[in-house]
């Protein structure tokens, strides 16, 4: 297959088969190189993790469950190193060109699947989301992206980067074939609607004035139970908990990445080394005062949301940078996103981006629900999208 964009790791075919009928019937499925393949390594982004692969004998469940229902495999894609950055660049494999504006960052770390849906090289995009590498990618590339419910799919032979805070998902150009991936891996049907959809205005106020303006007229014009707050959806500032979860998410990138660095510290790029090494010097009271925060925080989501009540939150904090920005533009876009992107890896809520016609080019909203709240959001969208 011609891939222009980048999307793809450059392997030999091989034969993965998929079931002839199922509800993923005519879907090709691109998967991030961190799922195992049969027939295929599994590299990570990294290049030791390469050499050391061999080929794999089986597949990941969740994949198979995919080919089970019908969807052809036709790839795996690149990742940023170690699924560790937002941004999609990698000093082994390259970054993907990001179809939509190719001056822009294409988004990480499960860029390579956002590229090849957003290019139509793939229609389902498999990839992971710790710290929004489904949710940022999908955004930057105008499409539909899911963060499941935590634990909810299954992650065997997949390596690990945050355990704690890593989930697969998916990414779709449209909200139709994102519910047949939904049915297809087991989310149970919903039909229940909100009770009411907050809008936290101190949350839309940290972004572009015209951009939160023409999102919130959206969701007025919708006819849903529209509710604004002034408060806060937590007791801690947005800086604290991102504060917290880059503590915890350090500490278990470390842990998951430890033996790679001790015996090939030099195969690994700077930037993502220095962040391991940062995991690797954390006191253990600042791992425990993190996770504190993040107990307490996500008790208070839970009791938020326990009336089928559903958050509507700016996807991103800002503008993505270009592709060729200095590595200060992509941590302070990175560190800002990442505000936003923590509420749902704290609190192990779901959570749904998609585009808004004729919005900015960040004008992706999410919808952040309760545990299991997966299939509602779905209805919501579909509602919000309606024309």
């Amino acid at each position: 297959m011609r891939d222009p964009w980048n999307a793809f790791m450059p392997y030999p075919d091989a034969d993965v088969g998929h079931a002839a009928i199922g509800p993923l019937s005519g879907f090709r499925l691109a998967v991030k190189d961190l799922f195992d393949v049969a027939g295929y390594p599994t590299a990570a982004g990294n290049a030791a993790l390469l050499a050391a692969s061999g080929i794999k004998t089986s597949t990941a469940p969740l994949v198979q469950t995919l080919l089970d229902a019908g969807a052809c495999f036709v790839g795996k894609t690149n990742t940023d190193e170690l699924a560790y950055s937002l941004i999609g660049s990698n000093i082994h494999f390259g970054m993907p060109i990001n179809p939509r504006d190719p001056h822009l960052i294409p988004g990480g770390s499960s860029s390579g699947s956002a590229v090849a849906v957003a290019a139509g090289l793939a229609d389902i995009g498999l990839g992971t989301d710790t710290s929004g590498s489904i949710r940022l990618p999908a955004a930057v590339n105008g499409l539909i992206g899911w963060r499941p419910t935590h634990g909810s799919l299954d992650n065997r032979a997949l390596r690990p980067l945050a355990p704690s805070f890593d989930v697969p998902g998916f990414m779709t150009r449209s909200l139709e074939p994102m519910a047949a991936v939904m049915s297809a891996v087991g989310m149970s049907a919903a039909n229940d609607q909100p009770s009411s959809i907050l809008i936290p205005e101190d949350v839309f106020a940290t972004i572009d004035d015209a951009v939160a303006n023409e999102m919130i007229a959206r969701l007025r014009s919708a006819g849903m139970p529209i509710r604004m707050t002034t408060n806060a959806i937590a007791s801690f500032s947005l800086a604290d908990l991102a504060s917290a979860f880059i503590t915890i998410l350090q500490r278990e990138a470390w842990e998951s990445n430890k033996t790679l660095f001790e015996r090939s510290p030099e195969a690994i790029a700077p930037d993502i080394a220095a962040r391991l090494l940062s995991g690797s010097h954390l006191d253990d009271e600042e791992v425990r005062e993190a996770t504190r925060i993040r107990k307490l925080f996500s008790a208070e989501i839970d009791r938020l949301l326990r009336e089928n009540m559903v958050v509507v939150l700016p996807t991103l904090a800002m503008s993505p940078p270009t592709r060729d920005a200095e590595p200060e533009s992509f941590a302070v876009f990175r560190s800002g996103c990442i505000e936003l992107l923590c509420l749902s890896g704290l609190s192990g809520c779901p959570q749904l981006a998609f585009p808004i016609a004729n919005c900015a080019r960040n004008g992706s909203l999410s919808l952040f629900g309760a545990r299991s709240a997966d299939r509602m959001l779905m209805n919501v969208a579909r509602q919000l999208t309606a024309e």
